[in-house]
């Protein structure tokens, strides 16, 4: 299972949307509160990655390594929290969330893996992943409003 990267030049999805969202004031909707996702750094999931792949290259031609890095586990409201809370902290945005009461589960209830990234890399820093988020998101939104 490849978690939910997160980060710096990301895909613009559901973090995007929170950021835009703020930036402009309002408040962002969290449809799918309940859902439990992985929500992984870029950078710890590409540490992860070039573990692995730096031990496939060691290892002889029939290696079975397995890699199921997981960053945040937790629901998507929960882990929205915890964006609004660092975006807050380094921004003083109001970040406000509106979590819809989720009844309906077409997708499986809970998706993650199984080995906790930040203990395969102790000394990757939290703080800084967070400051360089926020300035990037911040910089980025900051740029799109400029007049030309």
């Amino acid at each position: 299972m490849i978690p939910n990267p997160f980060g710096k030049f990301e895909e613009p999805r559901f973090i995007a949307y929170l950021m835009e969202v703020w930036m402009a004031g309002k408040p962002a909707a969290v449809r799918t509160p309940n859902y439990i996702r992985d929500n992984i750094p870029v950078d710890l999931l590409a540490s992860c990655y070039a573990l692995f792949l730096g031990d496939l290259f060691r290892q002889c031609p029939v290696h079975r390594a397995v890699l199921r890095p997981s960053g945040y586990l937790e629901t998507q409201g929960q882990f929205a929290q915890r964006v609004a809370r660092e975006v807050r902290a380094r921004t003083g945005l109001p970040c406000m969330l509106e979590l819809a009461e989720q009844t309906e589960f077409p997708e499986p209830r809970a998706r993650f893996n199984d080995q906790a990234a930040r203990q395969i890399f102790p000394k990757w820093d939290e703080r800084s992943f967070w400051d360089d988020f926020v300035n990037y998101y911040t910089g980025k939104c900051s740029m799109e409003r400029r007049p030309l």
